[in-house]
């Protein structure tokens, strides 16, 4: 059981619930669970670009470096 927003008030409400308890918006059967699962894709996507790039950043650092190194002659 898991926490998503309601798409009225934007209040946690449980997946399975049937009804928000704040503006008892009625849900549709699995409405809140498919909304969660797009919400939690969404932010792994997002947090792969970001892992991604940091990596990347890293490697041209480091092949910056290397590369300086080579070219002032401590490299040979």
């Amino acid at each position: 059981m898991s926490l998503t927003q309601c798409p009225k008030c934007h209040r946690l409400c449980f997946t399975d619930a049937a009804s928000c308890l704040n503006c008892f918006q009625v849900f549709k059967p699995g409405a809140l669970q498919v909304s969660a699962i797009a919400a939690e894709k969404s932010f792994s996507a997002k947090t792969n670009i970001i892992f991604l790039g940091l990596l990347l950043v890293w490697l041209a650092v480091l092949l910056l470096s290397y590369l300086g190194g080579y070219l002032d002659g401590a490299g040979t």
